[in-house]
C-alpha cells in the first residue's frame, strides 16, 4: 500500500522544502475560511509559483499538471472548466500535490509529466494518484480542521462543504477518512 499522509507533519516528512513554502501549506490547513469565504486555492498554488487555468479538457479529466515556461516554478495547473468550482478546487490541490510529490523541478526541460492522466496512452500511476489526493483531503482536512468544523456547525455536511468550498461528497469521504464520524 502507498504513503498515507493523514496530518500536515506526515506531508512536510515527505516534502524536502523550504520555509517559506511550508509555511504557505501550514497557513491555508490553518485557516481554510478568510472572510466568511473558503481560502483561495489559486492564491495557495501562485504563492508556490504554479499558475492555474480554467481550460477546456477532454470529458472525464478534471486537472492536470502541464510544463509552462511562463510560469514561476515552469508549471501550471489546468483545470476542466466545465466542472463545479468546488470540484475545480480540489482538482487544483490535488495537482498541488502531484506538483510537490513527484514532478521533477530541478529539470525544466523535461518532458510533461503525466498530461492526461485519464487516457491509456500515458503513463497512470495510482500510488501518485493516491498520494495527490492524501495531500489534497490533508490540506484541507487535517490536523482536527475538519473535526473542528464538524464540531462548529455540529455535522451540517452542506456547511462543512461551503466551509470548506468543496462538495458534499467530498466532506462525506473526508469525514470517513478522518474518523470523524
Amino acid at each position: 500500500m502507498g504513503y498515507s499522509m493523514r496530518s500536515m507533519r506526515d506531508i512536510m516528512k515527505k516534502l524536502s522544502l523550504n520555509g517559506e513554502v511550508r509555511d504557505l501549506l501550514r497557513q491555508f490547513n490553518l485557516s481554510p475560511q478568510i472572510a466568511n469565504k473558503a481560502a483561495s486555492v489559486k492564491k495557495l498554488s501562485e504563492g508556490l509559483g504554479v499558475d492555474v487555468h480554467r481550460t477546456d479538457l477532454p470529458r472525464g479529466m478534471a486537472g492536470r499538471l502541464v510544463q509552462d515556461p511562463f510560469s514561476e516554478s515552469s508549471y501550471a495547473i489546468e483545470v476542466n472548466k466545465s466542472h463545479d468550482v468546488r470540484s475545480q478546487r480540489f482538482t487544483v490541490l490535488h495537482e498541488l500535490g502531484h506538483f510537490l510529490l513527484h514532478a521533477d523541478r530541478t529539470d525544466f526541460l523535461a518532458e510533461p509529466m503525466h498530461l492526461n492522466r485519464s487516457s491509456d496512452e500515458f503513463y497512470f500511476d495510482t500510488t501518485q494518484e493516491q498520494e495527490a489526493n492524501d495531500f489534497a483531503d490533508t490540506l484541507l482536512f487535517g490536523d482536527g480542521a475538519l473535526a473542528a468544523a464538524h464540531s462548529l456547525y455540529r455535522g451540517d455536511v452542506p456547511s462543512l462543504a461551503h466551509y470548506f468550498g468543496v462538495t458534499e461528497p467530498m466532506v462525506k469521504v473526508a469525514l470517513r477518512k478522518f474518523g470523524v464520524v
